[in-house]
């Protein structure tokens, strides 16, 4: 939902000139792109706990008892941290190539 909101104010953005639009969505982005590391931490914190267990609360290790499901996990939070760094590109390259034309 916030994609297409994204997408129809720089749209709109685009039609009226630039201006303050363009730092909300600026900040609504940056803000989104912390919501998304967040997460990613959160997902790779669980995985973890499921690759080595915590002995403190005796949860045991659950990637040895099932096999594929760890390297799946795995894979699909490599996958989600290279997406995440791609959106924190695509956040960064644009604001650098309009200061590069100004100067």
């Amino acid at each position: 939902a916030y994609a297409i909101l994204s997408l129809l104010l720089t749209l709109a953005n685009r039609r009226k000139g630039k201006g303050t639009m363009e730092t909300l969505i600026t900040v609504l982005d940056t803000v989104m792109v912390a919501l998304l590391f967040s997460g990613n931490g959160a997902a790779m914190a669980v995985g973890l706990l499921g690759l080595q267990g915590n002995s403190h609360v005796h949860w045991n290790k659950v990637c040895n008892e099932f096999g594929k499901v760890g390297d799946q996990v795995a894979a699909c939070l490599f996958i989600s941290l290279l997406r995440s760094i791609a959106f924190l590109l695509l956040l960064i390259v644009p604001p650098v190539l309009r200061l590069k034309q100004t100067t």
